[in-house]
């Protein structure tokens, strides 16, 4: 029964004002406390959507590309070659100088007795300023008879804590396992940096800009030991719209079956609420006691699931460290993202118990006492709004022809919102013609039709669900047809590797022989985990008279490819070109250029001595062969900072049939089928060749 207080309030003023609202508040909770085992249900379903988001947005948060692994807290990596001590001592003395504090450290490669397999020794302090290691078990390495290894290296070598490692002539005492905490696959041996001896290579760690970098390379000379740097990215975890769009799916679709839940709870409360309005309160009132007990159901949702959400992360995090190759930080949280989450599930569950309190707000007095249901309203403007609705939608995913992105978003969801309003009249429809189904679908489908408010918020709920899958299904329809046109960068079984990331497929990075040896080793770890995977080291050619040049923090070298000349680059279809003033012309790039090397050849399934002693290049069959040519600088001109091309003819060719993937970078793929100069050629001409990369290819689709 309503108290005294409350009767009075309800009968005040208006509406009653702020007192009325807050009498009606308090019944509306106190309510909700003899009657909260009805609505477990609602709860549990809000939830385990809460729980569902806040975890997924977690991991999402956590999961984006660590672009970080080699840099650590530092900003620019310093390549110096170790060939010379005095250079080296010399640059790493300048660079504490320019940059302050440095975190050095020494890349030595060594081979592993019994197989082909090397492994590194890494000379740094653990604990440096930029890139800590982090200690497993045991302790770090002090003195020059002592190492540390991990877990990887331990394996290999059967080593733990108290044994003894000698690959390089000393005898060490295993005193640690350590890990880089960034990248867990990051195999070495750790030793301290007095003990070391010589390293191959020496990284350098500094915290500075892109102009500091470039300014203190130029400083430093031909004199130096620097031979490349590189830059840290700015790290971006996933979108953050991307991620709370997520989540309010997560949300909506709970929201839409909790007002089938919220649509029984105000019919259980019909006759309470109509006694409620036989002393004085209005609709107002009454919508306001559903919507309490939505905002009450949905805040209780939102606090469970965002423990039980943060509770399975924590559970989870473990298990994702082995894929994502790098320990995760259990209070690496979005809390921006999962306060946004808890208001969100509020609004919503609030949102969901509007709809059922405002029809039974509006239901008679006489008959809310009664307990009936509210009769259903004729459905004639909404069924026009949603016929209106999907044929727009539909007409718009025929004009979309599965490839415009913004008329296929368009037509899903004008086609989805008119789905929704067409539930009513659909439900109401279907019972109509349940007269001749037996007797037990007969009634199952009239109660749909009595209970119209339940049934159109369950079938909102499936629409919706179905709806985000067919979305799903046509966009990836669109995006394979998009790129159905253009050739395949690589084989579902290949990975390329490459020295360096460079912006054109005619550069190459240079990196020394130590960092070739430890991308090597990687590679073949890579190789290691597929099926029966074959690596083959992949080699360009270059003139002799070519200059390195940097570029992205990197040196590069230009390497030769095929080009056709052509008149009018705007008026050719797609593909890279490279100009200079008449009368050099224009020139399109028509095939990468690798060197046929034996293991190459065998590859392409050609058995090296059947290729003929007088052939400078292997060229597909499908490849036309007129006009094709090489470009060349003249130096004269170069050193003038002028750009001046001759193309030079491609001669001594050998046809082909081999049409083998072997990618390009930044995933060209306006070229043709790669062609080869034969070591012969290489000599003829004049050129070198330098290391560009690896492919590595599985015996099956890889996943």
């Amino acid at each position: 029964m309503t108290s005294i207080a409350h009767r009075s309030a309800l009968r005040g003023p208006a509406d009653g004002g702020v007192a009325a609202r807050r009498a009606v508040v308090r019944w509306a909770w106190r309510l909700f406390r003899r009657e909260w085992r009805q609505q477990i249900l609602v709860i549990a379903l809000l939830t385990v959507a809460v729980a569902a988001a806040v975890c997924g947005t977690t991991i999402a948060f956590n999961s984006g590309p660590l672009d970080y692994s080699e840099f650590g807290s530092a900003n620019a990596l310093l390549e110096l070659d170790a060939a010379d001590p005095r250079k080296l001592e010399a640059s790493l003395a300048a660079a504490e100088e320019r940059f302050g504090t440095t975190h050095v450290i020494g890349h030595r490669s060594l081979p592993v007795p019994g197989g082909v397999d090397t492994m590194e020794f890494r000379a740094q302090d653990p604990r440096g300023p930029y890139a800590p290691l982090a200690l497993r078990r045991g302790s770090y390495p002090e003195g020059p008879s002592q190492v540390a290894v991990t877990d990887g290296v331990g394996t290999l070598l059967g080593l733990e804590v108290g044994k003894t490692l000698a690959l390089d002539g000393r005898r060490r005492t295993v005193v640690g396992i350590v890990e880089n905490p960034r990248e867990l696959s990051d195999e070495f041996a750790l030793v301290s940096p007095s003990s070391a001896g010589a390293p191959d290579t020496v990284t350098l760690l500094v915290d500075a800009d892109r102009e500091a970098v470039r300014t203190f390379m130029e400083a430093q000379g031909d004199q130096s030991a620097l031979v490349g740097s590189q830059l840290r990215g700015s790290y971006r975890p996933a979108p953050e719209l991307a991620m709370f769009s997520v989540a309010t799916v997560f949300l909506l679709l709970a929201s839409l079956v909790a007002t089938a839940g919220f649509a029984v709870v105000a019919q259980r409360r019909l006759r309470q609420l109509g006694m409620l309005a036989a002393i004085g309160a209005t609709e107002k009132h009454l919508r306001l006691v559903l919507l309490t007990n939505g905002a009450v159901v949905g805040a209780i949702g939102a606090l469970i699931g965002t423990v039980a959400g943060l509770a399975l992360w924590v559970t989870v995090a473990p298990t994702l460290e082995p894929a994502l190759d790098y320990r995760l930080d259990r209070l690496s949280l979005p809390w921006a993202l999962l306060g946004l989450t808890v208001v969100v599930a509020v609004l919503c569950a609030t949102a969901a118990a509007w709809w059922p309190g405002r029809a039974v707000a509006r239901v008679p007095v006489t008959r809310a006492l009664s307990a009936r249901p509210p009769r259903p309203k004729p459905a004639h403007h909404s069924a026009i709004v949603a016929v209106v609705l999907m044929v727009v939608g539909l007409g718009a995913l025929v004009l979309s022809d599965r490839s415009i992105r913004p008329l296929i978003i368009a037509g899903i969801l004008a086609t989805i919102l008119g789905t929704l309003l067409l539930g009513p009249l659909a439900i109401r429809l279907v019972a109509r013609a349940a007269g001749h189904a037996p007797i037990a679908v007969r009634l199952a489908l009239r109660d749909l039709a009595r209970y119209q408010a339940r049934s159109g918020a369950a079938l909102a709920a499936i629409t919706l669900a179905l709806g985000i899958a067919a979305t799903v299904v046509i966009i990836a329809a669109a995006e394979e047809k998009q790129s159905a046109g253009e050739p395949p960068n690589l084989s579902n079984r290949q990975i390329r590797v490459y020295t360096g990331a460079t912006h054109g497929p005619e550069s190459v990075a240079i990196q020394t022989p130590g960092q070739l040896e430890r991308m090597a080793g990687r590679v073949r770890q890579l190789a290691a985990n597929l099926d029966d995977a074959t690596v083959i080291a992949l080699h360009n050619a270059y003139q002799q008279s070519e200059q390195p040049r940097p570029e992205g923090g990197l040196r590069v070298l230009r390497t030769e490819v095929l080009v056709r000349e052509v008149e009018n680059p705007e008026s050719s279809p797609g593909g890279a070109f490279i100009c200079a003033p008449p009368p050099s012309g224009c020139y399109r790039y028509e095939s990468r250029l690798y060197v046929a090397t034996p293991a190459l050849l065998r590859y392409l399934g050609i058995d090296p001595a059947a290729v003929d002693p007088s052939t400078d290049f292997l060229i597909d069959k499908s490849v036309r062969t007129d006009e094709l040519a090489t470009v060349r600088f003249e130096t004269a001109t170069r050193a003038r900072g002028e750009s001046k091309l001759t193309g030079r003819a491609v001669t001594n060719v050998q046809r082909i049939d081999s049409r083998k993937l072997f990618g390009s970078p930044k995933g060209e793929t306006g070229m043709a089928p790669t062609s080869f100069i034969t070591p012969d050629g290489l000599r003829r001409r004049g050129w070198r060749q330098i290391p560009s990369g690896w492919l590595v290819e599985s015996s099956r689709p890889l996943t």
